[in-house]
């Protein structure tokens, strides 16, 4: 204890600055420690090492493999069939019979309209072919009675002529008022406006009271049972998706992954987006719907890597490595920088070299240092 204090009295004596006097003990203070262990006549202990231990463990032999290179995008799902439901005449709607969400039947008559004006023409057609109905018989009678007056050469040919062109025109007549007769009353079965297909109402356009027209869409029907998932991927990965390619499509709202099938590629991009349309074929599943949002991945190429083991993967530290075999059985442990990860196996970025050996699968109780005697497999 007195060398300790010698020790402190020297260095509080000395003349110096504070930065100085703190410098000068950081460097004093083990030797006073020594001292005073030394005083005391106490020595420290040294922890004993473990001995290493001999494991019988299976080795393997770092190799390179070909791994697919995936591209994820995001997409949505659709239906393979969507029909824009609208009217081949002009009128105001007079009811819609079905909303968003509900089934419909081919032929079942989904919306009403307005029928008030195909009555009246209706009315006006049918008004037309009885006024040229009378005409043709009135022509009809005096054509007959000329006849018989220029065979008895009681009126000239001329006159004669005239009166057949007069019944001729007016029969003409006839078949034009008829023939606008069945155009209105063909008018009349577009008023009820039916379901081409069997399907689903995915969006109401319009509402009782607008005016339909031709080309304006009033419903929306998805038909058929096939979906598809609609993706946009970009012109640097388009030329390695083609047709018939398989795809993994995950679903967000939805646990599973589906095995997919690329079954059209649009090939005109977007002239803003440099992107291309795809569409995935999916298989028919239940809870699957038009609408959700997912994610594609599909396989552009192959890169070579390193793969490993999922078993031989441990944590020491902090750290995810393996355990390396060097020449002499004894194991290392090495840090790996890891990528790719699946059930069995997982890729390896930094840390290892192709040909060098480690441990398959890792005991709980494997430390620096021990020997491995286990064959190598390939």
């Amino acid at each position: 204890m007195q060398s300790k204090n010698l020790y402190i009295d020297i260095i509080m004596k000395v003349p110096l600055v504070e930065k100085n006097r703190k410098l000068l003990l950081t460097f004093l203070a083990p030797l006073a420690l020594s001292a005073l262990l030394s005083a005391c006549g106490k020595a420290p202990e040294a922890q004993p090492q473990p001995a290493p231990k001999s494991w019988d463990l299976a080795v393997v032999k770092v190799a390179t493999a070909g791994l697919p290179i995936d591209y994820t995008t995001v997409g949505s799902v659709v239906s393979d069939q969507r029909i824009e439901v609208t009217s081949r005449m002009s009128g105001y709607i007079h009811e819609l019979l079905v909303r968003e969400g509900d089934r419909v039947r081919r032929g079942q008559i989904i919306a009403r309209l307005d029928g008030a004006d195909v009555e009246g023409s209706i009315r006006q057609s049918r008004a037309g072919v009885g006024a040229a109905s009378s005409a043709l018989a009135d022509a009809q009678i005096d054509f007959e009675r000329f006849q018989r007056l220029y065979e008895r050469a009681s009126v000239s040919e001329n006159e004669w002529r005239k009166v057949r062109l007069k019944r001729d025109a007016a029969r003409e007549s006839l078949n034009q008022a008829q023939a606008a007769q069945d155009t209105a009353n063909a008018q009349r079965a577009y008023v009820d406006i039916r379901s081409p297909d069997d399907g689903v109402v995915v969006a109401r356009l319009k509402q009782a009271g607008d005016l339909a027209a031709p080309g304006a869409p009033m419903l929306t029907l998805e038909v058929g049972r096939a979906l598809l998932f609609e993706t946009s991927v970009s012109e640097a990965h388009v030329a390695a998706i083609a047709v018939g390619s398989r795809a993994r499509v995950k679903i967000d709202a939805l646990t599973q992954v589906f095995e997919g099938t690329v079954s059209r590629v649009v090939p005109s991009g977007d002239p803003v987006t440099r992107s291309y349309l795809v569409k995935v074929a999916l298989p028919e599943t239940a809870g699957l719907m038009p609408g959700m949002f997912g994610r594609a991945s599909f396989a552009v190429g192959d890169s070579p890597s390193l793969l490993v083991p999922a078993q031989a993967l441990v944590e020491r530290g902090g750290l995810r490595g393996v355990f390396l075999v060097d020449e002499a059985g004894l194991a290392r442990f090495r840090w790996l920088r890891t990528g790719r990860e699946w059930p069995d196996r997982i890729e390896v970025t930094a840390g290892l070299a192709a040909g060098e050996r480690i441990v398959a699968a890792v005991d709980p109780g494997l430390r620096e240092g021990d020997r491995i005697a286990g064959e190598v497999r390939p």
